[in-house]
Protein backbone atom coordinates (compact mmCIF):
# COMPACT_ATOMS: atom_id res chain seq x y z
CA UNK A 1 0.00 0.00 0.00
CA UNK A 2 1.04 3.35 -0.82
CA UNK A 3 1.63 6.51 1.87
CA UNK A 4 -1.78 7.25 3.44
CA UNK A 5 -2.84 10.39 2.07
CA UNK A 6 -3.21 13.78 4.29
CA UNK A 7 -6.33 15.27 5.74
CA UNK A 8 -4.82 18.44 3.28
CA UNK A 9 -4.20 16.34 0.60
CA UNK A 10 -7.89 14.70 0.51
CA UNK A 11 -9.13 18.09 1.30
CA UNK A 12 -7.31 19.70 -1.65
CA UNK A 13 -8.60 16.91 -3.92
CA UNK A 14 -11.89 16.89 -2.68
CA UNK A 15 -12.04 21.09 -2.92
CA UNK A 16 -10.86 21.00 -6.55
CA UNK A 17 -13.05 18.49 -8.22
CA UNK A 18 -16.45 20.04 -6.04
CA UNK A 19 -15.85 23.52 -7.22
CA UNK A 20 -15.27 22.11 -10.94
CA UNK A 21 -18.54 20.60 -10.19
CA UNK A 22 -19.94 22.69 -8.57
CA UNK A 23 -18.94 25.43 -11.39
CA UNK A 24 -20.59 23.52 -14.41
CA UNK A 25 -23.87 22.89 -11.99
CA UNK A 26 -23.95 26.67 -11.49
CA UNK A 27 -23.51 27.11 -14.81
CA UNK A 28 -25.77 24.57 -16.63
CA UNK A 29 -28.49 25.78 -14.01
CA UNK A 30 -27.77 29.47 -15.94
CA UNK A 31 -28.43 27.59 -18.68
CA UNK A 32 -31.69 25.56 -17.55
CA UNK A 33 -32.89 29.31 -16.12
CA UNK A 34 -32.74 30.73 -19.75
CA UNK A 35 -34.06 27.73 -21.12
CA UNK A 36 -37.39 26.97 -18.65
CA UNK A 37 -38.01 30.48 -17.06
CA UNK A 38 -37.80 30.91 -12.92
CA UNK A 39 -41.47 28.85 -13.32
CA UNK A 40 -39.99 25.97 -14.74
CA UNK A 41 -36.80 26.75 -12.18
CA UNK A 42 -39.38 26.79 -9.09
CA UNK A 43 -41.20 23.92 -10.91
CA UNK A 44 -38.18 21.44 -10.72
CA UNK A 45 -36.87 22.58 -7.51
CA UNK A 46 -40.19 21.18 -6.17
CA UNK A 47 -39.82 18.05 -7.56
CA UNK A 48 -36.21 18.21 -6.64
CA UNK A 49 -37.54 18.48 -2.49
CA UNK A 50 -39.91 15.24 -3.18
CA UNK A 51 -36.72 13.07 -4.40
CA UNK A 52 -34.77 14.63 -1.39
CA UNK A 53 -37.23 12.96 0.93
CA UNK A 54 -37.66 10.09 -1.24
CA UNK A 55 -33.64 9.62 -0.86
CA UNK A 56 -33.64 10.71 2.62
CA UNK A 57 -35.91 7.37 3.03
CA UNK A 58 -34.14 5.14 1.09
CA UNK A 59 -30.76 5.33 2.88
CA UNK A 60 -32.20 5.93 5.95
CA UNK A 61 -28.52 7.17 7.52
CA UNK A 62 -26.47 4.44 5.55
CA UNK A 63 -24.18 7.19 3.89
CA UNK A 64 -23.16 8.19 7.60
CA UNK A 65 -23.09 4.68 9.23
CA UNK A 66 -20.61 3.53 5.56
CA UNK A 67 -18.45 6.34 6.55
CA UNK A 68 -17.87 5.97 10.38
CA UNK A 69 -17.76 2.19 10.48
CA UNK A 70 -15.50 1.87 6.98
CA UNK A 71 -12.87 4.63 8.71
CA UNK A 72 -13.05 2.49 11.78
CA UNK A 73 -12.50 -0.52 10.15
CA UNK A 74 -9.60 0.65 8.22
CA UNK A 75 -7.98 2.63 10.88
CA UNK A 76 -7.61 -0.55 12.72
CA UNK A 77 -6.22 -2.55 9.42
CA UNK A 78 -9.19 -5.03 10.06
CA UNK A 79 -10.35 -4.77 6.30
CA UNK A 80 -12.25 -7.63 6.92
CA UNK A 81 -14.34 -5.13 8.85
CA UNK A 82 -14.84 -2.95 5.69
CA UNK A 83 -16.08 -5.49 3.25
CA UNK A 84 -18.54 -6.22 6.60
CA UNK A 85 -19.57 -2.62 6.55
CA UNK A 86 -20.24 -2.51 3.02
CA UNK A 87 -22.20 -5.61 2.73
CA UNK A 88 -24.23 -5.28 5.49
CA UNK A 89 -24.77 -0.93 3.79
CA UNK A 90 -25.10 -1.61 0.58
CA UNK A 91 -27.59 -4.80 1.38
CA UNK A 92 -29.85 -2.70 3.47
CA UNK A 93 -29.70 0.27 0.87
CA UNK A 94 -30.55 -1.54 -2.06
CA UNK A 95 -33.74 -3.45 0.18
CA UNK A 96 -34.96 0.31 1.27
CA UNK A 97 -34.68 2.23 -1.84
CA UNK A 98 -36.47 -0.30 -3.74
CA UNK A 99 -39.29 -0.03 -1.57
CA UNK A 100 -39.26 3.66 -1.55
CA UNK A 101 -38.14 4.09 -5.24
CA UNK A 102 -42.15 1.31 -5.86
CA UNK A 103 -43.87 3.43 -3.56
CA UNK A 104 -43.07 7.19 -5.73
CA UNK A 105 -44.10 5.12 -8.94
CA UNK A 106 -46.69 4.03 -7.69
CA UNK A 107 -48.11 7.20 -6.21
CA UNK A 108 -46.81 9.54 -8.66
CA UNK A 109 -49.86 11.48 -9.85
CA UNK A 110 -50.99 11.57 -6.16
CA UNK A 111 -47.92 13.03 -5.00
CA UNK A 112 -47.57 15.76 -8.10
CA UNK A 113 -51.41 16.80 -7.38
CA UNK A 114 -51.31 17.03 -4.00
CA UNK A 115 -47.53 17.73 -2.96
CA UNK A 116 -46.49 20.03 -5.93
CA UNK A 117 -49.56 21.29 -7.00
CA UNK A 118 -48.74 20.50 -11.07
CA UNK A 119 -49.96 17.47 -12.86
CA UNK A 120 -46.56 18.18 -14.94
CA UNK A 121 -44.29 16.60 -12.54
CA UNK A 122 -46.36 12.98 -12.75
CA UNK A 123 -43.19 11.66 -15.27
CA UNK A 124 -40.52 13.08 -13.57
CA UNK A 125 -41.41 11.80 -9.92
CA UNK A 126 -41.95 8.06 -12.19
CA UNK A 127 -38.25 8.37 -13.57
CA UNK A 128 -37.06 9.05 -10.26
CA UNK A 129 -38.96 6.55 -8.30
CA UNK A 130 -37.34 4.39 -11.05
CA UNK A 131 -33.43 5.65 -10.48
CA UNK A 132 -33.90 5.82 -6.89
CA UNK A 133 -31.70 3.04 -5.70
CA UNK A 134 -29.22 3.90 -7.92
CA UNK A 135 -28.87 7.44 -5.82
CA UNK A 136 -29.04 5.98 -2.62
CA UNK A 137 -26.18 3.37 -3.49
CA UNK A 138 -24.01 5.79 -5.11
CA UNK A 139 -24.01 7.92 -1.74
CA UNK A 140 -23.57 4.88 0.44
CA UNK A 141 -20.70 4.12 -2.05
CA UNK A 142 -18.87 7.90 -2.12
CA UNK A 143 -18.98 7.44 2.24
CA UNK A 144 -16.90 4.06 1.95
CA UNK A 145 -13.96 5.40 -0.80
CA UNK A 146 -13.63 8.46 1.15
CA UNK A 147 -13.51 6.93 4.88
CA UNK A 148 -11.04 4.72 3.36
CA UNK A 149 -8.89 7.68 1.60
CA UNK A 150 -9.70 6.47 -1.71
CA UNK A 151 -10.68 9.98 -2.75
CA UNK A 152 -8.91 9.95 -6.32
CA UNK A 153 -10.72 7.19 -7.43
CA UNK A 154 -13.74 8.91 -5.95
CA UNK A 155 -13.02 12.07 -7.58
CA UNK A 156 -12.58 10.77 -10.88
CA UNK A 157 -15.65 9.18 -11.08
CA UNK A 158 -18.08 12.00 -10.06
CA UNK A 159 -16.36 14.47 -12.26
CA UNK A 160 -17.08 11.64 -15.19
CA UNK A 161 -20.93 11.68 -13.41
CA UNK A 162 -20.90 15.13 -13.68
CA UNK A 163 -19.98 15.47 -16.91
CA UNK A 164 -22.22 13.06 -18.56
CA UNK A 165 -25.15 13.94 -17.11
CA UNK A 166 -24.70 17.69 -18.24
CA UNK A 167 -24.03 16.27 -22.15
CA UNK A 168 -27.12 13.79 -21.89
CA UNK A 169 -29.67 16.16 -19.76
CA UNK A 170 -28.90 18.89 -22.47
CA UNK A 171 -29.50 15.95 -25.66
CA UNK A 172 -32.58 15.05 -23.81
CA UNK A 173 -33.82 18.76 -23.68
CA UNK A 174 -33.13 19.00 -27.41
CA UNK A 175 -35.95 16.65 -28.21
CA UNK A 176 -38.74 18.31 -26.27
CA UNK A 177 -40.42 21.12 -27.42
CA UNK A 178 -39.78 24.69 -25.98
CA UNK A 179 -42.04 25.91 -23.34
CA UNK A 180 -43.17 22.14 -21.90
CA UNK A 181 -42.11 22.08 -18.55
CA UNK A 182 -43.43 18.74 -17.80
CA UNK A 183 -40.92 17.04 -20.87
CA UNK A 184 -38.10 19.80 -19.72
CA UNK A 185 -38.19 18.05 -16.14
CA UNK A 186 -38.54 14.91 -17.03
CA UNK A 187 -35.27 15.48 -19.00
CA UNK A 188 -33.47 16.76 -16.01
CA UNK A 189 -34.12 13.84 -14.10
CA UNK A 190 -33.58 11.86 -17.19
CA UNK A 191 -29.92 12.64 -17.53
CA UNK A 192 -29.11 12.40 -14.06
CA UNK A 193 -30.50 9.07 -13.93
CA UNK A 194 -28.48 7.57 -17.06
CA UNK A 195 -25.44 8.98 -15.90
CA UNK A 196 -26.25 7.20 -12.88
CA UNK A 197 -26.05 4.01 -14.07
CA UNK A 198 -22.94 4.18 -15.14
CA UNK A 199 -21.45 5.41 -12.57
CA UNK A 200 -22.36 3.31 -9.94
CA UNK A 201 -21.70 0.38 -11.60
CA UNK A 202 -17.80 1.96 -11.84
CA UNK A 203 -18.02 2.42 -7.88
CA UNK A 204 -19.44 -1.42 -7.59
CA UNK A 205 -16.42 -2.71 -9.65
CA UNK A 206 -13.58 -0.56 -7.56
CA UNK A 207 -14.63 -1.41 -4.25
CA UNK A 208 -14.91 -4.93 -5.30
CA UNK A 209 -11.67 -4.65 -6.93
CA UNK A 210 -9.87 -2.94 -4.16
CA UNK A 211 -11.52 -4.99 -1.31
CA UNK A 212 -9.75 -7.85 -2.76
CA UNK A 213 -6.33 -6.58 -2.84
CA UNK A 214 -6.58 -5.77 1.03
CA UNK A 215 -5.43 -8.43 3.03
CA UNK A 216 -5.08 -9.11 7.21
CA UNK A 217 -7.41 -8.13 9.87
CA UNK A 218 -10.93 -9.85 10.48
CA UNK A 219 -13.98 -8.82 10.87
CA UNK A 220 -15.83 -6.58 13.29
CA UNK A 221 -18.01 -7.64 16.21
CA UNK A 222 -21.77 -6.76 16.34
CA UNK A 223 -22.22 -5.41 13.02
CA UNK A 224 -25.37 -5.38 12.41
CA UNK A 225 -26.01 -4.06 16.09
CA UNK A 226 -23.53 -1.62 15.47
CA UNK A 227 -25.10 -0.22 12.23
CA UNK A 228 -28.38 -0.05 13.91
CA UNK A 229 -26.90 1.79 16.08
CA UNK A 230 -25.26 4.78 13.83
CA UNK A 231 -27.67 4.84 11.24
CA UNK A 232 -30.92 4.51 13.20
CA UNK A 233 -30.61 8.09 14.86
CA UNK A 234 -28.95 9.77 11.69
CA UNK A 235 -32.51 7.84 10.20
CA UNK A 236 -34.73 9.79 12.82
CA UNK A 237 -32.90 13.05 11.82
CA UNK A 238 -32.73 12.77 8.51
CA UNK A 239 -36.20 12.13 8.42
CA UNK A 240 -37.62 15.10 10.50
CA UNK A 241 -35.16 17.27 8.66
CA UNK A 242 -35.87 16.28 5.20
CA UNK A 243 -39.38 15.61 5.97
CA UNK A 244 -39.87 19.43 7.49
CA UNK A 245 -37.40 20.92 4.70
CA UNK A 246 -39.42 19.33 1.87
CA UNK A 247 -42.53 21.14 3.99
CA UNK A 248 -40.85 24.51 4.30
CA UNK A 249 -40.10 24.31 0.52
CA UNK A 250 -43.60 23.91 -0.30
CA UNK A 251 -44.55 26.65 2.23
CA UNK A 252 -42.43 29.44 0.63
CA UNK A 253 -44.98 29.24 -2.91
CA UNK A 254 -48.19 29.14 -0.80
CA UNK A 255 -47.27 31.57 1.70
CA UNK A 256 -46.16 33.90 -1.44
CA UNK A 257 -49.26 33.50 -3.31
CA UNK A 258 -51.26 34.26 -0.17
CA UNK A 259 -49.43 37.35 0.32
CA UNK A 260 -51.19 38.87 -2.62
CA UNK A 261 -49.52 37.57 -6.08
CA UNK A 262 -50.46 34.72 -8.34
CA UNK A 263 -49.39 30.93 -8.27
CA UNK A 264 -46.99 32.15 -11.07
CA UNK A 265 -45.65 34.59 -9.68
CA UNK A 266 -44.66 32.70 -6.57
CA UNK A 267 -43.22 29.73 -8.31
CA UNK A 268 -41.16 32.30 -10.14
CA UNK A 269 -40.25 34.07 -6.87
CA UNK A 270 -39.21 30.83 -5.58
CA UNK A 271 -37.49 29.59 -8.64
CA UNK A 272 -35.43 32.88 -8.05
CA UNK A 273 -34.29 32.01 -4.75
CA UNK A 274 -33.73 28.82 -4.15
CA UNK A 275 -32.65 27.98 -8.31
CA UNK A 276 -30.95 31.17 -8.94
CA UNK A 277 -29.59 33.09 -5.50
CA UNK A 278 -28.61 29.92 -3.07
CA UNK A 279 -26.32 27.94 -5.54
CA UNK A 280 -24.42 31.21 -6.09
CA UNK A 281 -24.55 31.90 -2.12
CA UNK A 282 -23.19 28.55 -1.37
CA UNK A 283 -20.78 27.63 -4.40
CA UNK A 284 -17.84 29.18 -2.38
CA UNK A 285 -18.82 26.65 0.78
CA UNK A 286 -17.53 23.79 -1.67
CA UNK A 287 -14.03 24.52 0.05
CA UNK A 288 -15.77 23.55 3.38
CA UNK A 289 -18.59 20.98 2.04
CA UNK A 290 -14.51 18.77 1.38
CA UNK A 291 -13.05 19.80 4.74
CA UNK A 292 -16.83 18.32 6.49
CA UNK A 293 -16.50 15.26 4.59
CA UNK A 294 -12.91 14.06 5.48
CA UNK A 295 -13.49 15.67 8.99
CA UNK A 296 -16.02 12.82 9.70
CA UNK A 297 -13.22 9.51 9.23
CA UNK A 298 -10.75 11.56 10.75
CA UNK A 299 -12.55 12.12 14.22
CA UNK A 300 -14.23 8.81 14.20
CA UNK A 301 -10.70 7.29 13.91
CA UNK A 302 -9.19 10.01 16.79
CA UNK A 303 -12.37 9.10 19.02
CA UNK A 304 -12.06 5.74 18.45
CA UNK A 305 -7.90 5.99 19.70
CA UNK A 306 -8.82 8.58 22.36
CA UNK A 307 -6.69 11.10 21.12
CA UNK A 308 -8.38 13.91 22.57
CA UNK A 309 -5.92 16.27 21.84
CA UNK A 310 -5.48 15.76 17.95
CA UNK A 311 -9.75 16.08 18.14
CA UNK A 312 -9.31 19.67 19.63
CA UNK A 313 -6.54 20.71 17.75
CA UNK A 314 -8.50 19.54 14.01
CA UNK A 315 -11.60 21.51 15.51
CA UNK A 316 -9.99 24.85 16.75
CA UNK A 317 -7.96 25.18 13.63
CA UNK A 318 -10.93 24.22 11.40
CA UNK A 319 -13.20 26.63 13.00
CA UNK A 320 -10.71 29.38 12.50
CA UNK A 321 -9.90 29.25 9.54
CA UNK A 322 -13.36 28.76 8.24
CA UNK A 323 -14.58 31.64 9.84
CA UNK A 324 -11.93 34.22 7.97
CA UNK A 325 -12.82 32.43 4.42
CA UNK A 326 -16.75 32.79 5.33
CA UNK A 327 -16.23 36.42 6.74
CA UNK A 328 -14.23 37.22 3.37
CA UNK A 329 -16.77 35.09 1.30
CA UNK A 330 -19.67 37.29 2.67
CA UNK A 331 -18.08 40.73 2.15
CA UNK A 332 -17.17 39.88 -1.90
CA UNK A 333 -20.79 38.47 -2.53
CA UNK A 334 -22.42 41.65 -0.98
CA UNK A 335 -20.25 43.74 -2.81
CA UNK A 336 -20.56 41.90 -6.38
CA UNK A 337 -24.47 40.93 -5.78
CA UNK A 338 -25.62 43.06 -8.65
CA UNK A 339 -23.44 42.65 -11.21
CA UNK A 340 -23.65 38.61 -10.36
CA UNK A 341 -27.07 38.68 -10.51
CA UNK A 342 -26.76 40.49 -14.16
CA UNK A 343 -24.15 38.43 -15.52
CA UNK A 344 -25.28 35.00 -14.50
CA UNK A 345 -29.00 35.56 -14.70
CA UNK A 346 -29.82 39.01 -16.20
CA UNK A 347 -31.76 39.13 -13.05
CA UNK A 348 -32.33 42.32 -10.64
CA UNK A 349 -33.94 40.44 -8.25
CA UNK A 350 -31.58 37.91 -8.39
CA UNK A 351 -28.86 40.62 -7.22
CA UNK A 352 -31.17 41.74 -4.59
CA UNK A 353 -31.56 38.71 -3.27
CA UNK A 354 -28.10 37.87 -2.91
CA UNK A 355 -27.28 40.69 -1.24
CA UNK A 356 -30.09 40.28 0.78
CA UNK A 357 -28.95 36.77 2.36
CA UNK A 358 -24.76 37.24 1.36
CA UNK A 359 -24.35 38.27 5.51
CA UNK A 360 -25.90 34.68 6.37
CA UNK A 361 -22.54 32.98 4.58
CA UNK A 362 -20.45 33.36 7.83
CA UNK A 363 -23.45 30.96 9.75
CA UNK A 364 -24.09 28.94 6.68
CA UNK A 365 -20.59 27.86 6.08
CA UNK A 366 -19.51 27.46 9.93
CA UNK A 367 -22.63 25.46 10.37
CA UNK A 368 -21.50 23.10 7.68
CA UNK A 369 -17.89 22.27 9.25
CA UNK A 370 -19.70 21.75 12.89
CA UNK A 371 -22.24 19.42 11.15
CA UNK A 372 -19.01 17.05 9.92
CA UNK A 373 -17.64 17.61 13.53
CA UNK A 374 -20.67 16.23 14.91
CA UNK A 375 -21.25 13.43 12.73
CA UNK A 376 -17.59 11.64 13.36
CA UNK A 377 -17.50 12.31 17.25
CA UNK A 378 -20.57 10.22 17.03
CA UNK A 379 -23.31 12.94 18.35
CA UNK A 380 -26.28 11.43 16.39
CA UNK A 381 -28.77 11.70 18.98
CA UNK A 382 -28.48 15.40 20.03
CA UNK A 383 -28.23 16.59 16.08
CA UNK A 384 -32.12 14.59 15.70
CA UNK A 385 -32.99 16.55 18.79
CA UNK A 386 -31.70 20.22 17.13
CA UNK A 387 -32.97 19.67 13.84
CA UNK A 388 -36.17 18.38 15.04
CA UNK A 389 -36.33 21.59 17.21
CA UNK A 390 -34.83 24.36 14.42
CA UNK A 391 -37.22 22.95 11.79
CA UNK A 392 -40.15 23.02 13.78
CA UNK A 393 -39.59 26.29 14.55
CA UNK A 394 -39.08 27.24 10.66
CA UNK A 395 -42.35 25.56 9.82
CA UNK A 396 -44.09 27.78 12.17
CA UNK A 397 -42.68 30.64 11.24
CA UNK A 398 -43.00 29.73 7.60
CA UNK A 399 -46.77 29.38 7.92
CA UNK A 400 -47.36 32.81 10.08
CA UNK A 401 -45.15 35.03 8.82
CA UNK A 402 -44.97 34.27 4.52
CA UNK A 403 -48.89 35.08 4.26
CA UNK A 404 -48.18 38.38 6.40
CA UNK A 405 -45.09 39.39 5.49
CA UNK A 406 -44.18 37.60 2.12
CA UNK A 407 -40.35 37.83 1.58
CA UNK A 408 -39.34 39.59 4.57
CA UNK A 409 -41.33 36.88 6.78
CA UNK A 410 -39.19 34.35 4.69
CA UNK A 411 -36.12 36.17 5.59
CA UNK A 412 -37.32 36.16 9.31
CA UNK A 413 -37.57 32.74 9.37
CA UNK A 414 -34.35 32.12 7.50
CA UNK A 415 -32.60 34.03 10.22
CA UNK A 416 -34.07 33.02 13.13
CA UNK A 417 -33.99 29.36 12.64
CA UNK A 418 -30.90 28.54 11.21
CA UNK A 419 -29.33 30.89 14.14
CA UNK A 420 -30.85 28.56 16.77
CA UNK A 421 -29.50 25.77 14.85
CA UNK A 422 -25.75 26.72 14.46
CA UNK A 423 -26.17 28.17 18.58
CA UNK A 424 -26.97 24.96 19.71
CA UNK A 425 -24.30 23.44 17.33
CA UNK A 426 -21.58 25.32 18.68
CA UNK A 427 -22.50 25.25 22.07
CA UNK A 428 -22.22 21.06 22.23
CA UNK A 429 -19.29 21.09 20.15
CA UNK A 430 -17.52 23.50 22.74
CA UNK A 431 -18.58 20.73 25.63
CA UNK A 432 -17.24 17.75 23.72
CA UNK A 433 -13.74 19.24 22.88
CA UNK A 434 -13.06 22.45 25.67
CA UNK A 435 -12.10 25.45 24.77
CA UNK A 436 -10.69 25.56 21.12
CA UNK A 437 -7.89 27.89 21.77
CA UNK A 438 -5.40 25.07 23.85
CA UNK A 439 -5.24 26.73 27.06
CA UNK A 440 -6.52 24.18 29.59
CA UNK A 441 -7.54 20.23 28.92
CA UNK A 442 -11.14 19.66 28.73
CA UNK A 443 -13.24 16.85 29.71
CA UNK A 444 -12.98 13.46 27.60
CA UNK A 445 -15.46 12.96 25.20
CA UNK A 446 -17.08 9.87 26.84
CA UNK A 447 -17.74 12.33 29.97
CA UNK A 448 -19.74 14.69 27.76
CA UNK A 449 -21.71 12.31 25.78
CA UNK A 450 -23.27 11.03 29.05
Amino acid sequence: MGAKPTIAQNVGLLTAANLLMRGVSMLFQVYLTARVGAAGVGLLQLILSVNLFAVTLGTSGLRVAALYLSAEAYGLRRYGGVRQAMVWCLTAGLLLSALVGGAMMAFAEPLALSVVGDLRAVLSLRLLGLTLPLSCLSMILSGCFTACGQVRTLVAVEVGDKAATVVLTMLLLQQGIAGDLAHACAAIVGGNALAAVGSVAVLLGLLRRWLGKLDGGGAMPDMGRRLLGIAGPVAVSDYLRSGLGTLEQFLIPWGLSRFGGSHTQAMADYGVIHGMVFPVLMFPCTVLYAVADVLVPELARCRAEENQRRIRHVAGRCLRQGFLYAAAVAALLWLLAMPLGQLLYRSDDAGRYLRLFAPAVVMLYLDCLVDGMHKGLGQQVYTVRVNTLTSILDVALLYLLLPRWGIAGYYVSFWVSHGVNFYLSIRRLGELTGPLTGRRTPDTIEACSK
